[in-house]
């Protein structure tokens, strides 16, 4: 089974790409083959049919032989970032259909990062993926995890973990490999 990872953050030690990677590690224990996508770099969508260069045809078909994907973003403005949304409009029509999808959310405030979820959960089903009843939304991220990257809240970590083994389980079970 293979997972792939989307991380909404540009930055290499943001809150989101850190929940992601514990996710990730839990499903390559769980058994899968797992993978970040990086996003910078690739172009800006200008809604043209058709390829937009070789950066582009990769990203596409690594998510096409994915049998699972990992989506995390730290809310923006109550919702999830461009740099994100960017990417998941460079897909054409039905790339998704039939992909599983495990979702994460970080915010900065208390109430956490659920409007991301939400927005995140919508666009997945808009183009017809599976998407898991768990989530992890992460409120106070900057408190969530220490300095070297590990977890400081109580339960994060299990969650983590729990979202990207039920990724694998759920996968498997919708013919991953």
């Amino acid at each position: 089974m293979r997972v792939v990872s989307l991380c909404g953050s540009l930055r290499s030690a943001s809150s989101t790409r850190l929940a992601l990677n514990i996710a990730l590690n839990a499903a390559k224990s769980a058994g899968a083959d797992v993978s970040e996508l990086p996003l910078a770099g690739l172009p800006w969508c200008d809604g043209r049919a058709g390829s937009y260069g070789p950066e582009v045809d990769s990203f596409r078909q690594a998510l096409r032989s994915a049998d699972a994907i990992l989506i995390g973003s730290p809310e923006y403005h109550g919702s999830f970032t461009g740099i994100l949304k960017n990417a998941l409009d460079l897909l054409e029509e039905n790339e998704l259909r039939g992909k599983l999808v495990g979702l994460v959310a970080v915010a900065r405030g208390e109430a956490g990062a659920v409007n991301t979820l939400n927005h995140l959960r919508h666009v997945a089903r808009w183009v017809d993926a599976w998407v898991l009843p768990a989530q992890v939304s992460i409120p106070n991220a900057g408190s969530a995890f220490s300095a070297d990257g590990s977890v400081q809240r109580p339960g994060l970590g299990e969650e983590l973990e729990r979202l990207g083994t039920e990724l694998v389980r759920y996968g498997k079970l919708l013919g991953g490999s």
